[in-house]
């Protein structure tokens, strides 16, 4: 019986070191996902994937060998959060990392929003942009090929939609305050305009609307510097050569939507009056 117990015992801390050298080389394996950019990112968590499968297996091969039953209940515990561990993992990935129109954002936010996914913020806005339309099409990708993982997406969303809904009922509304009101419609914006567009036509869109932009600089700078109605934006830009411009050219639904959505280097609106006026100096 002695015999027993001390067999016992010495093949449970036999499947303890088998334990910690997993947990080990999982640890060394996540880093290396999170140091990953890009097409080596979706590489190495795809090495993750296939080290859990055969951490599984030699456990189960360990408990098969030497009978330890209740060893493989842990093991399957042990499976069980990895398992839940990495579903998390992916909601961050593919669901509060949201796709925006990129084109609309200063340059500090689209330093921001490549940091918030481990792209690094060196290079040019255009550069910037360019990072952040292939991250999101690879995920694109990668939801195509697990539908299980893209409904969790898109049922994530809806879920911060509703909780951006609700912090908007329950704030207090303040009149005098117009860049607050703003920013809350931008945010609102930003869920509705999720539509399926290509990176092609978004990069189209982006130069676009950055040509425009250049337009409505000068325009306000050299022209209107006293500033001028939202509604007669168009027309002052055909004035001063730049015809058939349209917002939904450069991926906005509504006029409105595509004044909110320029940055104050661009120009400032006050959502009160409809006015745009001059940006700031740089």
């Amino acid at each position: 019986m002695l015999d027993n117990h001390f067999e016992m015992d010495s093949t449970h801390a036999e499947r303890s070191k088998l334990v910690q050298r997993q947990k080990q080389e999982r640890q060394e394996q996540e880093k290396k996902v999170k140091k990953s950019k890009g097409a080596m990112k979706e590489t190495e968590a795809k090495k993750l994937e296939d080290l859990d499968v055969k951490h599984e297996a030699e456990l189960a091969e360990f408990d098969k060998n030497k009978g330890v039953s209740n060893a493989s209940g842990s093991g399957s515990t042990s499976s069980a959060s990895k398992a839940e561990e990495k579903p998390k993992e992916n909601s961050v990935a593919a669901g509060s990392l949201r796709e925006r129109n990129w084109s609309g954002l200063s340059k500090k936010e689209l330093e921001e929003e490549c940091v918030e996914r481990g792209l690094g913020k060196k290079g040019s806005k255009e550069d910037l942009i360019t990072k952040l339309i292939n991250f999101h099409q690879e995920l694109k990708i990668r939801a195509a090929a697990a539908p299980s993982s893209s409904e969790a997406t898109k049922s994530s969303d809806k879920a911060d939609k509703k909780g951006d809904d609700d912090d908007d009922e329950d704030a207090p509304s303040d009149e005098n305050d117009d860049d607050e009101d703003d920013d809350e419609d931008d945010d609102e914006d930003d869920d509705e305009e999720q539509e399926d567009v290509s990176p092609e036509e978004m990069e189209k869109q982006a130069k676009r609307e950055k040509a425009v932009q250049k337009a409505i600089r000068f325009l306000l700078l050299e022209k209107k510097t006293d500033g001028l109605p939202m509604d007669e934006l168009p027309t002052a830009l055909e004035a001063i050569n730049v015809r058939g411009f349209t917002p939904e050219m450069c991926g906005y639904k509504t006029l409105e939507k595509f004044v909110r959505g320029q940055p104050e280097a661009v120009l400032k609106y006050s959502k009160k009056t409809q006015m745009i006026s001059p940006p700031k100096p740089k």
